[in-house]
């Protein structure tokens, strides 16, 4: 009995070495606390969104993983190849084992739990535990990852992953703590760009730490070019579907986001950025940081991390900028220029391709933005340490009390962004759902909101416009009759949701002897939705040259 009892006991030990042996101090202990609150919060994010109806990017990738988790052997490949497949491959597991998508969900909220996890032992890492402790508690609130906390998007993932090759990079080629860590981080960069291939440009910042710390010695380092085996490896999936529709997969990707080059395809998917859109994440750092989308306007009431940040900015880039010359030899300035090369490469490249501007493209800048505005606050505990002679401990409360606080318009942006969005789009998940209900597997439906109608129908669904997959799309009036004509489908939906010419709208009117309205959704007194059943009884294509 007594052995039986030694054996179990070095069970839990391993077990709880395994999942704690990285706590050494109170710092870590903290930690724990806000690992603890920032999944709390993110499940209760959970629980609000759970039942909430997908958007377009999301219906892209779910859509394609039920068609690859084999749910409808009718579905058409709605699949955009210049896109990671590791999403929709990931996601196909939870259809195909039964998990659907409310484990999905509960999956997208352990990454965004991870990124804390991961956030706080780089910041470790990079710098000290007291800044990792104040910049997990930044990110537990950012207002960015509590609203994508809801949504099934690859945003997270990717960062989740990114930052755990950083954080494996860092210890493995800055630290020296182990070769090993550098060939994980080559499988972790792989997951990240598989997971969204934008994370692919990240190569740039790493390749200005690597230069600055080796110059062109680094190109002899075997332990890099290991993970860059190991990165391709995982990577080659990817290349050969990328080949087999868009051919040379850098060409291609150079031409269609960059507009260098030519490609295969002949598309560009880019023009060229207008030079103020360069900076359009840089003037958006009040809404990034804050949730004040209002501008530079009140920013003392609205935007207290991006003064914070302004701030911090100024001290904590002042020794590099002073001591530029010094690059190649101090370590110090070449960890410091890297985090600023992270910031602004990443900035620019996405003013470039994405003028748009998406808040959730800037994910993985989060923990390094909160470590530049945390820094005053790290200034301000020394301050009153000495100034009122109080403990430390008591200082170090103080200042997370003051982030706390600071923190407060994001958490009440993220919840109010996250309510009011909380019904959008839910009329096409209920056409979707209805269309199921009232068809056979192997009916087809033409309808806008192509992906997320796919996905709630699990039904072969035909666009009227196919940004991606041109070959599925009816572009014109007449082009639609002769698919009607030739394929009979069964539905036909027609709403707001979608930006459509008027030809769309007006098409039911023009054959209402063939379609029929057979379901209309409404908000309030308004039909937003209407889904029409086609009539062939009476109809031939050969006799009706109106049609």
């Amino acid at each position: 009995m007594e052995e039986h009892a030694e054996a179990i006991t070095q069970r839990r030990n391993k077990l709880k070495n395994f999942f704690f042996g990285w706590v050494e101090d109170n710092y870590d202990k903290a930690f724990i606390a806000v690992l603890i609150v920032a999944f709390a919060i993110r499940f209760i994010v959970f629980l609000k969104t759970m039942d909430q109806a997908i958007w377009w990017d999301a219906g892209d990738y779910l859509a394609t993983a039920k068609r690859w988790a084999g749910i409808n052997p009718y579905f058409i490949d709605l699949w955009y190849s210049r896109r990671g497949l590791f999403w929709p491959f990931f996601s196909s597991l939870f259809f195909r084992f039964g998990l659907g998508e409310i484990g999905l969900r509960l999956a997208v909220v352990l990454f965004s739990t991870g990124i804390i996890f991961v956030s706080y032992h780089l910041i470790k890492k990079m710098f000290n535990k007291k800044l990792a402790l104040l910049v997990s508690i930044g990110l537990t609130f950012s207002w960015i990852f509590l609203f994508f906390s809801g949504r099934p998007l690859t945003n997270l993932p990717a960062t989740f992953f990114l930052l755990t090759a950083l954080l494996c990079f860092w210890k493995g080629y800055v630290l020296k703590e182990g070769n090993k860590f550098i060939y994980i981080f080559g499988a972790f960069f792989a997951l990240a760009c598989l997971t969204r291939m934008q994370y692919v440009t990240f190569t740039l910042p790493l390749l200005v730490l690597v230069f600055t710390k080796e110059k062109f010695k680094f190109l002899t380092n075997k332990h890099l070019w290991i993970a860059i085996g190991i990165f391709l490896l995982i990577f080659t999936p990817q290349f050969v579907m990328h080949y087999q529709h868009f051919g040379n997969p850098i060409a291609d990707l150079a031409t269609y986001y960059l507009g260098v080059g030519g490609s295969e395809t002949g598309e560009v998917g880019v023009q060229l950025a207008k030079t103020s859109d360069l900076f359009v994440y840089f003037t958006n750092l009040p809404y990034i940081l804050d949730g004040n989308n209002k501008g530079y306007s009140s920013l003392f009431a609205l935007s207290p991390i991006y003064i914070l940040f302004v701030i911090g900015f100024f001290y904590f880039f002042f020794d590099m900028f002073l001591g530029i010359d010094k690059i190649f030899k101090n370590p110090e300035i070449q960890k410091k220029f890297f985090i600023l090369s992270w910031i602004v490469i990443t900035f620019l490249l996405l003013g470039y391709i994405a003028p748009h501007l998406e808040q959730r493209y800037i994910m993985q800048t989060l923990p390094i933005l909160f470590v530049i505005a945390i820094h005053p606050l790290i200034l301000l505990e020394k301050f009153i340490t000495k100034q009122f002679k109080i403990s430390k401990t008591l200082a170090f409360i103080l200042i997370i009390t003051v982030l706390i606080i600071c923190l407060y318009s994001n958490l009440a942006f993220g919840n109010l962004l996250i309510d009011s969005k909380k019904t959008s789009y839910l009329e096409v998940k209920l056409a979707g759902e209805w269309i199921k209900e009232n068809s056979n597997i192997s009916d087809t439906v033409v309808g806008g909101s192509w992906p997320q109608l796919t996905y709630y129908s699990e039904r072969a669904v035909y666009p009227y416009h196919g940004k991606y997959r041109r070959e599925f799309s009816m572009q014109n009036e007449t082009a639609l009759e002769e698919y009607i004509e030739k394929n009979r489908p069964k539905y036909l939906t027609a709403s707001i949701f979608e930006v459509e010419e008027d030809w769309i709208f007006e098409f039911p009117q023009k054959h209402a002897d063939m379609l029929v309205p057979v379901k209309v959704f409404y908000q309030g007194d308004k039909p937003v939705l209407i889904i029409y059943e086609f009539n062939y009884d009476n109809y031939s294509y050969s006799e009706n040259k109106n049609f």
